[in-house]
């Protein structure tokens, strides 16, 4: 297990391990996504300042994307809701558990590319 900041619990050791190789896959040469931004803690990346993925502590990868396309996804069993804690899901955000992690870098490209031109 990963631990969080104080008080969070821990992610998974293999989902932490997972997403790391996801973010260096996703890093371009310019450093327009960093791995991991103040206030979002160690686990999110960035296009710009728009942040368009985060492993969540249950391991799973949470990317935006257009609501029509969250809904898809959690409609077909790829996804489920996701919330920051608030019990209320955000209908840009969709999480993919490590269960689906051979989706986790097509949903990142395209939460990338989604999120790319609202730097």
């Amino acid at each position: 297990m990963v631990p969080l900041a104080p008080g969070m619990g821990s992610i998974p050791e293999r989902a932490a391990e997972r997403f790391a190789r996801l973010a260096e896959v996703m890093a371009p040469a310019d450093g327009a996504i960093s791995a991991h931004r103040k206030g979002f803690g160690t686990r999110s990346m960035f296009v710009g300042k728009k942040m368009f993925g985060v492993l969540d502590g249950s391991g799973a990868l949470v990317v935006k994307l257009p609501p029509a396309r969250v809904q898809e996804l959690i409609a077909s069993g790829v996804g489920a809701p996701w919330h920051p804690g608030t019990g209320t899901p955000l209908k840009e955000y969709v999480a993919i558990g490590f269960d689906r992690q051979a989706k986790w870098l097509a949903l990142a490209r395209e939460a990338r590319a989604y999120m790319g031109p609202k730097k």
